[in-house]
């Protein structure tokens, strides 16, 4: 058998081991960077707020889907799986473990935000872990607030502090995600948010108009700042305008989008209910628990509406069923207690 190889056959083994062995940056899907297959590999040079330079191209992080780092390690991609299949507490501690194993001082932060961001997913279902995962995100955001993670790790934050009813809290830290400028609009959606908790509807829809007339329709922003609208609207009783708003994003939507059915069907079940629909209400939440299950919060937030509503519907048999369900499903659900509570 010949062992010999062509000058050919070497350089193209070469070219194929450097293509391996790089950092690879995903764009979202449409960026307005231009780059084959909607990704750029090569060595990531800097990571600042704003931007990633990667093979000496400056990318703007609303444009950038996920980054990957050339040999992560075994803790590391271990730590990927474990989250990929919902074991977000074992994830979070195998990203602790590979921030302090790994050289690259990139990936180190990486694997801290992503354990941080395991642990607020892991909150947002189980209220008892909101604190550690709390205490995380500020870690990251005292301690990396030059990083590309500082963003993420505030919007983060201010989610959790919204869920715990903490609104000085979250509209701090929304004020500092503002000033960056790929997330000034996620900021104002979500200020709108803990304007609506606070009994704000007016301001929060003035201030969503002015959102809603300057980014595109489709757009996530968008998408996000509509479904907002839909419940300041509700809260200030203009129930067909909310029912109106919501169901132009569901018919917007591909069928398989779950990041945006599963909150639209749930906050057009909101709008029904507040109107006064509870039939209405209930096969919009039923969208999200036959369809969309995915989403976890999500999914235990429309069985929660469910459990109720059957109860007003005097089917306290279903009622005890969907309960039932809830606690097997997610049993340290934020959403538990509305759902075992009377009706109002």
């Amino acid at each position: 058998m010949n062992s010999h190889r062509s000058p050919w056959a070497i350089l193209a083994v070469l070219a194929l081991a450097g293509v391996s062995a790089a950092d690879d940056v995903v764009l979202v899907p449409g960026s307005t960077i231009t780059a084959p297959g909607g990704r750029i590999r090569g060595k990531v040079e800097r990571e600042t707020p704003e931007q990633v330079r990667i093979a000496g191209r400056d990318v703007p992080l609303d444009q950038i889907d996920d980054i990957t780092y050339d040999a992560p390690g075994a803790t590391f991609t271990q730590a990927k799986a474990r989250e990929n299949s919902g074991d977000l507490d074992q994830a979070a501690e195998l990203y602790r473990q590979a921030a302090g194993e790994v050289n690259n001082p990139l990936l180190a932060q990486d694997a801290r935000f992503r354990g941080a961001a395991a642990l607020a997913r892991r909150a947002q279902v189980d209220p008892s872990k909101r604190e550690a995962a709390i205490e995380a995100l500020e870690g990251i955001t005292s301690e990396l607030s030059n990083s590309r993670h500082y963003g993420p790790a505030l919007e983060l934050l201010s989610t959790l502090r919204l869920d715990a009813q903490e609104y000085d809290a979250a509209d701090r830290a929304l004020q500092d995600l503002a000033k960056l400028s790929w997330a000034s609009d996620r900021a104002a959606v979500l200020r709108a948010q803990v304007m609506v908790k606070r009994g704000q509807s007016e301001q929060a829809i003035r201030e969503l108009d002015t959102l809603v007339g300057r980014v595109p329709e489709g757009s996530p922003a968008r998408i996000r700042a509509d479904l907002a609208r839909a419940e300041a609207l509700a809260g200030l009783s203009r129930f067909d305008e909310a029912e109106q708003v919501v169901r132009a994003v569901i018919d917007e939507a591909e069928p398989e989008d779950a990041s945006t059915l599963a909150p639209a069907y749930n906050t057009l079940g909101d709008c029904l209910r507040a109107a006064g629909k509870p039939r209405d209400a209930l096969f919009a939440y039923l969208n999200t628990d036959i369809l969309y299950p995915s989403l976890a919060d999500e999914h235990a937030r429309s069985l929660a509406a469910i459990a109720q509503l059957w109860r007003i519907l005097d089917r306290d048999d279903r009622a005890a069923s969907v309960v039932e369900r809830l606690r097997q499903e997610y049993p340290n659900s934020r959403h538990l207690p509305a759902a075992t509570a009377s009706a109002p």
